[in-house]
């Protein structure tokens, strides 16, 4: 069988998940009264997006500009389930209360409780009809001291609250909506990849790229922020010297207007795509609310508290510090500009200390020149400066850098935020360092070991990118290579490698097109597992999913409801069979030229075959999947792993002067040349920092396009590489 492949361009949206901050699941109880009875409608008033985003341009050309990124205008509202709704009873020992909010033209809604505390057994679901979006089950687990709650926001512009209760509690006073958020950007959904309107700015740099290896660990630090459902900004997960594991949240004191909207921030970790490529994340790692610890607005940093620990599958890193006051020769900062999916900004020169403006202490302020790669924009308030021993030394408050001109960003600086203020509330010292050692530096940590140690696997490397591919057979469109089709394949899968005793917790699927044509939402796919070698062999855990669950457009993580423990290769994918025919359902995938390993496997006529072998060009391809795999082997990180013997990566491309060469099998430094693009040998400086890694160093030579050129045994490959000292 010989089948033919086109690819689809991506249309990338900037959107969110239908999974919110820790959540027990399940799904709201559905019954005759339910569907025939009228839910109160409450909406809010009119409000012009288009002057709404006015507003914000109009805020942010001011400068020097502080970065957090306003994307929604706030109602508040008192909404109980004694003056607001409709009470149904279930019949079955069930009390449900619902109420439909509107706010037209929103992008999404998100909501504020007060007064928040379930009952035992009573679940609260949030829910969008019409875009196929769900929050929930939350529960009593979501109940805090402060009685305060905040939600992710949900897509559209209407919101359905179902509250169930057993008939044996009253429900009548377990929480209060307090606030209504009208999402005026589209941090959900958008017709344009970045809010506001505007082109992604082409700068910025994917967290997962190649020129960000050798972060991997202070990424997993840094997390973003909803603060009180209405603006966005990003914070970093730190260490103190009791290493205890408090789960303390470093950003900046303006992304706060009051001390309390600690307590209604939504923290979301590992928001980023898996790859180099600006696809959509997955912001279910959530945690809500905190409680404010320290903050000081002349010096602009804040720290508080998260209600919950981060869990091992979060993959928390509580990031160092340095409060020596010594400026490194080169920063870091990682951030969510606009909100957006994880980057990395580079400066490889060393900053300065500086004033912001008058209504900051003189001298309290890091400045960056000039960044040589990237850039921070509004929603990188509050971001982390690392120094390049990868410790922090700031906090972004603001500055004039754009893509087009990317100077002077100014951060707060740590060492005076450390005790500058002998008053606790206003200072870092008394919480972190609440054993008094007076260290200068703090090294940041991984904690979780053994069993609680995590990690993301993918195939996928910085040259891949995400498509959905078309299949053709007979020269008629038949479906799509990596979903629904018309010939009979009925299950994808994607082989991967993970040597050890890994327990698999789930996996993130970049989901390329769902429609759910009538919209009874009856199509599901069944994730499944298979130990095997060559080929998937024995079927050892499934996982049913509804299509209409899952977002466009976007990485979608679906948890395991048990541990799987697979071979150390295994192959993961989904079954189609109960995908119904009028339906669509596709992931991404990455098409590769003949030459490089093939990843992808499916089943037809109850057969498994090799992707590589069944196309007419014999493309190899990975599907866009990031596995979440625990109790791994501490030195095995989340970047692509080079299997085939054959094959080698070089990264970081471009590359300021050093770059490593990583193969599949041994690597003798003898078998590596390097030469210019007149086809000259250049001398350089090689070191091996493992068996399968050489260091590479072009320092001396002219800038410009070089070739690396390995011998494997069998043949030459060879990788381009561009030296841009910056």
């Amino acid at each position: 069988m010989r089948l033919i492949l086109l690819i689809l361009a991506s249309i990338i949206l900037f959107g969110e998940l239908s999974f919110g901050q820790i959540s027990q699941g399940g799904k709201p109880l559905e019954f005759p009264e339910l569907k025939s009875g009228n839910v109160q409608l409450v909406e809010m008033p009119l409000l012009n997006n288009e002057t709404l985003l006015e507003q914000v341009l109009i805020e942010q050309d001011s400068e020097p500009v502080v970065k957090p990124f306003r994307f929604a205008h706030q109602f508040e509202v008192h909404l109980t389930t004694q003056n607001s709704g409709n009470w149904v009873s279930a019949g079955d020992g069930w009390q449900v209360w619902r109420l439909k909010i509107l706010s037209k033209g929103a992008k999404s809604i998100n909501l504020i409780f007060n007064d928040f505390n379930l009952p035992k057994e009573a679940r609260l679901f949030l829910i969008n009809e019409k875009e196929n979006h769900l929050l929930g089950a939350f529960t009593s687990y979501n109940n805090k001291l402060s009685g305060k709650f905040a939600v992710l926001p949900v897509a559209g512009d209407e919101l359905t609250i179902q509250y169930e209760v057993p008939t044996k509690n009253s429900g009548d006073s377990d929480f209060v909506i307090s606030k209504v958020n009208h999402d005026f950007v589209g941090i959900v959904k958008s017709d344009d990849r970045r809010p506001l309107g505007k082109i992604a700015g082409e700068c910025n740099i994917d967290i997962n790229c190649d020129l960000a290896k050798g972060w991997g660990k202070e990424k997993d630090a840094v997390c973003r922020l909803i603060v009180d459902g209405r603006e966005i900004c990003t914070g970093t997960l730190v260490n103190n010297t009791s290493e205890n594991q408090k789960p303390y949240i470093l950003s900046a004191a303006h992304c706060y207007d009051k001390w309390e909207f600690a307590e209604t921030t939504i923290y979301a970790f590992n928001y980023e795509s898996p790859f180099c490529a600006p696809l959509d994340g997955d912001p279910s790692h959530s945690i809500s609310g905190a409680v404010m610890k320290a903050q000081f607005d002349s010096l602009d940093f804040a720290l508080a508290e998260m209600s919950l620990e981060p869990p091992p599958v979060f993959r928390p890193y509580f990031a160092g510090w340095d409060r020596s006051g010594n400026l490194s020769d080169s920063t870091v900062s990682i951030h969510h500009p606009q909100g957006d999916i994880k980057k990395i900004a580079i400066d490889n020169h060393s900053p300065l200390l500086s004033d912001f403006n008058s209504s900051y202490i003189d001298n309290g302020f890091i400045k960056i020149l000039r960044w040589d790669a990237g850039v921070t924009e509004a929603g990188s308030s509050g971001g982390p400066l690392f120094n390049n021993k990868k410790n922090i030394i700031g906090t972004l408050t603001g500055g004039a850098a754009t893509c087009s001109n990317p100077v002077n960003d100014f951060f707060a600086r740590f060492e005076m935020a450390w005790d500058y203020r002998s008053d606790s509330a206003k200072q870092l010292k008394y919480w972190l360092d609440p054993i008094n050692i007076d260290i200068q530096s703090l090294n940041g940590e991984r904690f979780n070991t053994g069993e609680k140690f995590c990690q993301a696997f993918t195939n996928l490397n910085n040259e891949d990118e995400h498509q959905i591919v078309f299949l053709i057979s007979s020269d008629v469109f038949s479906g799509y290579w990596g979903g629904t089709n018309s010939i009979g394949i009925t299950e994808f899968v994607e082989r991967f490698s993970i040597y050890g005793n890994e327990q698999l917790y789930g996996i993130s699927m970049g989901v390329g097109k769902v429609v759910d044509d009538i919209g009874l939402g009856g199509s599901e796919i069944k994730v499944k597992i298979y130990n095997g070698t060559e080929f998937p062999e024995t079927e050892i855990y499934s996982e049913i999913v509804k299509i209409n669950t899952l977002v466009n457009d976007a990485m979608n993580f679906i948890g395991f409801s048990q541990v799987v423990e697979p071979a150390d290769t295994f192959f993961v994918g989904f079954e189609l069979s109960s995908v119904q025919q009028q339906d669509t359902f596709a992931v991404y995938q990455s098409i590769r030229q003949a030459s490089k390993e093939n990843y992808s496997y499916f089943k037809q006529d109850k057969q498994w075959f090799n992707f590589k072998e069944s196309n007419s060009n014999n493309y190899s391809i990975s599907n866009v999947f990031e596995l979440i795999a625990c109790n791994v082997d501490e030195n095995i990180v989340d970047t692509p792993l080079v299997n085939n013997p054959l094959e080698i990566l070089v990264y970081p491309n471009p590359t300021n002067a050093a770059f490593t060469l990583e193969s599949g099998q041994q690597v003798f430094s003898e078998n590596i040349s390097v030469f210019n693009l007149l086809g000259k040998s250049v001398a350089v400086k090689m070191e091996n920092t493992s068996l399968k890694k050489v260091l590479i160093d072009l320092s001396g030579n002219v800038p410009g396009v070089y070739f690396v050129r390995f011998n494997n045994g069998e043949n030459y490959v060879t990788k381009k590489v561009s030296f841009v000292p910056w």
